[in-house]
């Protein structure tokens, strides 16, 4: 047996785990959204990717099949291309991709005849026989019709709210407890919350139509009992275009129909026609439906299915970094254009970091315990991904004063290749083995390398090193296909540059977003950051004593010339002379308290 993935996803959240060869499921990671039609091909695989790389924890990918249920993922052409991009991405054995609602009937039912309703935020049918023939019913979104779901329901009872206000149906108490439900000062207001609202903001409203109608309005009544009935007529379709018998099994899913006894009660009661219907609830769900995909003996017409050997040809060519941008060169364009063309690469660079948000919170979380452990960040990288280490470490004792042994920056051929191109330096194994090893590196400490090119021999060596030590590793790079290993890796699908190679531009753009977004999160994970405030900075200057003072002032609301003594008296140490003001206490007794708690002054003052 195989190790595999399972990832179940939609318009909210994603999850995935991994199954080792021993059948034994390992921890669940979970994600932001990746629904390929709501979100695009492009983010959904991103997202999946990332997931993907993080329950794998560094260990190898092309022995791992990996089995995705997806809300939005029932075009045949999606599914392919979304299969095709994770497989390549990760370096997978193979891709199943499949439509959350086929996971979750395959999941419930061994070969009979079942009709699947699901009635959540959105609402859909989904009816299979013996002979693996699917009839789906519904789901079309919000525009074609979401009839029978809690977003069916929300509209259903804000349009009889509208109608009664202006005088074309009776009164309804409606009007006022969807007003408040909303949290709006009157019901006027929908007219431009509207326009703002998501489908499940709007959904979100469907309990307080469901409770009015509970109430005994009549109106929101006739709105619960009407999108019942459509949903029960969806369910009649499939049953008939199915040509299903009379023993299927009707298995309900969803917050609306488990979560609403009246909305289930008018849902049955228009299922009269269909008596013999065993009606029960989803026992399989989620991970555990996806699961089921793993028995499947061939690829089915509901889904599709990527192999290594289909890798694309681009995967043995130029990396990604390397490859030219397929828009005019920069030589021949104005200088307005140069601006406006960079300005977008600038904006592709932004969304490749929010894509990997996932990989990059999983950093910042390990790298926030290292600190508190009495551990060390230590970057890794050669070149442009180097110096972006040096400036980001060379930074955070005087940001959040920390020693500058807590957060180190090594880059290839020393401290004169932040200014000096240093030849060979990236393509040296062993240096980068010997510098991490001069550090002593153990468990406390984290190693985060950061090549663009995914290839840097330097960094290679580097974490490899590390990882011999007991120390964890992340990877931040621009590649796709990189070959080398981490704990952590953060890929950036940054893409082509606009000057063909140079990854001092998106590549190493968005490679210190990421390090922007570790120092400063660890930081706060740590403890040396409180309500906004860099409470562990060292006022060096003017400028930042006066800053001092005013962080002082601010988190214990006294006076600046209360906060210049306490802050004197302190040593310069914004935290202490914050606990001094608060507690009415000397700087001694401030800075033994600090230290009890371990340098974290909300601890201090929450005590």
């Amino acid at each position: 047996m195989t190790s595999h993935i399972l990832v179940e996803g939609g318009g909210t959240r994603t999850r995935a785990a991994l199954v080792t060869a021993a059948g034994v499921r390992e921890a669940i990671h979970e994600g932001g959204p990746s629904n390929p039609a709501a979100y695009g091909v492009h983010r959904a695989a991103n997202r999946i990717a990332s997931l993907a790389r993080s329950v794998l924890a560094g260990r190898p990918a092309q022995k791992t099949a990996l089995y995705a249920g997806l809300a939005g993922a029932a075009d045949a052409a999606v599914q392919k291309e979304l299969a095709r991009r994770i497989g390549e991405m990760v370096g997978l054995k193979s891709v199943f991709i499949c439509p959350d609602l086929h996971a979750m009937l395959q999941g419930n039912t061994e070969n009979e005849d079942a009709i699947l309703v699901i009635a959540g935020t959105g609402a859909a049918v989904l009816a299979g026989n013996q002979e693996g023939k699917l009839i789906k019913i519904g789901g079309w979104g919000t525009v074609l019709g979401d009839e029978g779901s809690a977003y069916g329901v929300a509209v259903a009872g804000l349009r009889a709210a509208a109608r009664a206000e202006d005088g074309l149906a009776p009164p309804t108490a409606l009007v006022d407890s969807l007003s408040r439900g909303a949290e709006l000062p009157d019901f006027a207001s929908f007219a431009s919350w509207i326009g703002q609202a998501s489908k499940r903001d709007i959904a979100a409203l469907a309990p307080v139509v469901i409770a009015t109608a509970e109430e005994g309005d009549a109106q929101a009544l006739k709105m619960v009992q009407k999108e019942a009935s459509h949903l029960a007529l969806r369910v009649r379709a499939a049953h008939e275009q199915g040509a299903l018998s009379e023993k299927a099994k009707l298995l309900q899913y969803g917050g609306l129909l488990e979560g609403s006894t009246l909305f289930r009660q008018f849902f049955h009661e228009a299922l009269t026609p269909l008596p013999f219907l065993e009606k029960t609830f989803c026992t399989r769900r989620g991970l555990d439906a996806v699961a089921a995909l793993t028995k499947l003996e061939s690829c089915p017409l509901w889904g599709y299915c990527w192999t290594g050997e289909e890798r694309s040809e681009k995967q043995s060519l130029l990396p990604e970094t390397e490859r030219r941008d397929s828009g005019k060169a920069l030589d021949e364009l104005s200088p307005e254009d140069i601006v406006e063309r960079m300005q977008e690469a600038d904006r592709e660079a932004v969304e490749a970091v929010g894509d990997a948000g996932d990989s990059i919170a999983a950093v910042i979380a390990h790298a926030g315990q290292c600190l508190q452990a009495g551990g060390r960040l230590i970057y890794v990288g050669a070149g442009t991904s180097g110096r972006l280490g040096v400036l980001d470490a060379s930074e955070c004792p005087p940001t959040f004063g920390v020693s500058p042994h807590r957060v180190v920056g090594l880059i290839a051929g020393g401290d004169r290749a932040l200014r000096d191109s240093v030849e060979g330096a990236e393509d040296d194994f062993e240096e980068g083995a010997k510098e991490v090893a001069a550090l002593q590196p153990d468990a406390r400490d984290f190693v985060i390398g950061i090549a663009a090119s995914g290839t840097t021999a330097y960094v290679a060596g580097a974490l490899d090193t590390a990882e011999k030590a007991g120390a964890k590793t992340a990877f931040i790079t621009s590649s796709l296909s990189s070959p080398i290993p981490s704990h952590y890796p953060i890929v950036l699908n940054t893409g082509p540059e606009v000057l063909t190679g140079s990854t001092r531009l998106k590549a190493g753009t968005a490679a210190k977003l990421v390090l922007n977004r570790i120092s400063t999160g660890a930081m706060a994970r740590a403890g040396l950051i409180y309500k906004g405030r860099m409470i562990g900075m060292a006022p060096a200057n003017k400028k930042l004593r006066q800053r001092a003072i005013r962080i002082v002032s601010e988190l214990s609301d006294t006076s600046s010339d209360e906060s210049r003594k306490a802050l004197e008296e302190s040593g310069d140490s914004i935290a202490v002379a914050v606990i001094m003001l608060v507690k009415k206490m000397s700087a001694s007794e401030a800075q033994a308290l600090l230290e009890e708690q371990g340098g974290r002054l909300r601890d201090v003052l929450q005590a």
